[in-house]
């Protein structure tokens, strides 16, 4: 056997294991056991701001070193930022799992394929503009510029100087 058609098995053999395992994890999730879990009607998230922005950090059922300090430096950059904003309701932090039944709305509204950052801006009750903090991935090793990034944006979006 030649050394190419050894790495195309391989490849194929890699790309099988890895479909038969997203297959099994999918089957062990069931929707039906999450919901019950929550009684009817009841939300653990607080109510949206009429007029303000939503910093969500969106993340998966495994959660590594890397994607813990993205969480971490996120949530430091909108409380030290702004933690008048946060105290009054205007900002608000969430921290959702986009692989539960109940965010997959959001997660595709806002395109989340990986633990992510997104920022929802809000006005008269309703969602305006949103934006998703794609380069919190490569400034996990310098915190400093990853915390001013993060409140670099969010005014932005509010629209402050």
């Amino acid at each position: 056997m030649k050394p190419k058609d050894a790495v195309t098995i391989a490849l194929l053999l890699f790309v099988a294991a890895s479909i038969v395992v997203l297959v099994v994890k999918s089957l062990r999730q069931s929707p039906v056991a999450e919901a019950s879990a929550q009684p009817a009607g009841a939300s653990s998230a607080p109510p949206m701001p009429s007029d303000g922005l939503v910093a969500y950090y969106f993340h998966s059922n495994t959660r590594c070193p890397t994607c813990q300090s993205i969480e971490a430096y996120a949530h430091e950059a909108i409380e030290t930022g702004f933690a008048d904003a946060m105290e009054d309701g205007r900002i608000q932090w969430q921290v959702l799992n986009y692989e539960k039944p109940e965010n997959s709305g959001l997660a595709r509204k806002y395109e989340i394929a990986m633990p992510m950052v997104v920022l929802v801006k809000r006005e008269g009750g309703a969602e305006t503009s949103w934006k998703s903090l794609d380069r919190v991935w490569e400034l996990t090793g310098e915190k400093d510029e990853f915390v001013q990034y993060v409140q670099e944006e969010t005014r932005s979006l509010l629209g402050y100087q």
